[in-house]
């Protein structure tokens, strides 16, 4: 798994340092960058902060909460746009004696989102909502813009559809690129261009930080397990959803607000 090269602060540094840091770490935008423009949250939840690996210090070790506040999410046939809270959840840890930093994964906290209002034409017994699970992949290039690399699985609710409906697996996962620049997506997506990371509130305890990811080149598996796990609406849901999709035909966007703190102040 690759690492991105963090600047780490401890926890009794000042603000103004830790702000510092922070610019320095993802290469932050300047204050002239648009602004997210939905309101800060009124609280940022720690409760995923992943358990630091034997050695990771926890004055040089932070954990990292981005909400997702608004934005597209785009698969086959299904373009939702992002109406509730998304939390992404992970760690970045420093050890002291191995000088090395490594990148810990922690948790995505996702609503299901309602994709379909009816498979069979009905609103109630055959709607279908969608709800966004990790798959097991993540990594942060090095890169001055914010990259994150992310495997996603999209769970498909609904009664007739059984508890095992997927949109990728752990096996086969969506991989995702988001990133604040500029995409480069193959035909006909186009590019699309992110916000790098500005300050959002610096008065705060943690500082508020904005940004704005994109990603528009990932391919989409087939649904499988569909139909009480038995995979008999497969071809069904792939039909309804568009799936497999080609890279080049899906988007994700994401608006949202993130901060930090060091493990010794968690």
């Amino acid at each position: 798994m690759k690492s991105i090269r963090f600047r780490r602060s401890s926890s009794r540094l000042a603000l103004p340092a830790v702000l510092g840091a922070a610019l320095l770490t993802f290469g932050l935008a300047s204050s002239a960058s648009a602004a997210n423009p939905d309101p800060i949250p009124a609280s940022f939840s720690f409760s995923d902060c992943p358990t630091l690996p034997a050695g990771a210090s926890p004055d040089y070790s932070q954990c990292w909460v981005a909400v997702v506040t608004s934005g597209t999410f785009k698969v086959g046939n299904f373009d939702q746009k992002i109406e509730e809270p998304i939390r992404i959840t992970w760690a970045t840890t420093f050890n002291l004696d191995t000088f090395e930093t490594q990148n810990v994964f922690g948790g995505i906290n996702a609503p299901k989102m309602l994709v379909q209002p009816g498979l069979f034409g009905d609103p109630l017994l055959s709607a279908v909502y969608a709800k966004v699970e990790y798959a097991g992949a993540f990594e942060m290039p090095v890169s001055d813009n914010f990259e994150i690399n992310i495997g996603l699985k999209i769970k498909l609710v609904n009664p007739l559809l059984g508890s095992n409906c997927y949109v990728g697996s752990n096996s086969n996962p969506i991989r995702v690129a988001l990133t604040t620049g500029t995409t480069s997506p193959p035909a006909p997506n186009t590019p699309i261009t992110g916000e790098g990371v500005s300050i959002a509130r610096p008065d705060s305890s943690p500082p508020v930080l904005q940004a704005k990811h994109v990603g528009n080149s990932f391919a989409v598996p087939g649904a499988k397990g569909c139909l009480f796990g038995g995979g008999v609406a497969d071809w069904l849901v792939n039909q309804v959803g568009g799936f497999p999709s080609a890279a080049g035909k899906n988007t994700m966007i994401q608006n949202e607000y993130i901060v930090s703190k060091n493990y010794s102040e968690l």
